[in-house]
């Protein structure tokens, strides 16, 4: 069998995160759509598609390049959770989080990780970080860009204050779905800077986890380009779009995009 012909976790290339020790948690900043009452990820934003938090595989890092140091230092300290931020009425919130099962190495970045949950919790009224603040001790509605490491004394207790509203990710996924649709009417894909027709799934998820050849290697591109323009080094193809994407949107190749 393949070593990705399954791609769920606990599958290879997935392995277990070391969570020995005070390993604590991140609260990752992200974009969130203002189309949308909840708070899921930019999927409407015109040139620069998010597909994280991707709820549908309970994944991040998976299917883009963003925060790489951070899933990084998550896998180093088996970090235990994963806990997301965003801007709604000019405030930011907290929406939810992963409670971490597996990480798996990026075939086109050997320095990368992916990271995958085994429980996600994100609620349609997100806390604004303040009130955080107040009941955990954190310091998280200081101004910080993409990222804050927590003890986990802090992530526990942050995880308590969700757990106390109810779950509503099946309202995010459902939200997830129109806003695609939206694209999809509108702009004829789900993902218009990817050319991407399909929903985020583990089926597409297995293409990802596999290494085709040496060319693949992304580990010293940098995930952001003056211009937004990449060329493909298989198809020779130019995408524009504001973020490295690992996959061409024209020839379907992995990590094979470069800044122009």
């Amino acid at each position: 069998m393949s070593p990705v012909s399954r791609p769920i976790p606990p599958n290879p290339p997935w392995a277990p995160m070391s969570q020995e020790g005070d390993g604590g948690g991140c609260l990752s900043v992200y974009y969130s759509d203002d189309m949308s009452p909840l708070a899921v990820r930019w999927i409407t934003k015109p040139g620069d598609n998010k597909s994280d938090p991707n709820l549908e595989t309970m994944t991040y890092g998976l299917f883009s390049t963003c925060s790489k140091a951070m899933r990084s230092g998550i896998v180093k300290r088996g970090a235990e959770y994963l806990f997301f931020a965003t801007r709604r009425g000019g405030t930011r919130v907290l929406s939810g989080y992963y409670h971490l099962g597996w990480h798996a190495p990026t075939p086109q970045d050997s320095s990368d990780f992916c990271l995958a949950a085994e429980r996600a919790h994100f609620v349609e009224k997100p806390i604004p970080l303040d009130a955080v603040d107040r009941k955990c001790g954190t310091n998280v509605s200081e101004w910080f860009r993409s990222y804050r490491v927590l003890t986990l004394k802090q992530a526990l207790c942050i995880a308590k204050l969700l757990d106390a509203i109810p779950n509503a990710v099946h309202r995010y996924l459902e939200e997830i779905d129109r806003l695609e649709r939206f694209n999809l009417r509108y702009g004829g894909y789900r993902y218009i800077a990817w050319k991407q027709q399909e929903r985020f799934s583990w089926n597409l998820a297995a293409g990802y986890l596999v290494a085709k050849n040496a060319r693949t290697s992304i580990a010293k591109v940098r995930n952001a380009t003056p211009s937004n323009s990449w060329k493909c080094a298989e198809c020779d193809g130019v995408v524009r779009n504001r973020a490295l994407l690992k996959r061409c949107p024209e020839c379907g190749s992995l990590g094979s995009l470069r800044g122009v």
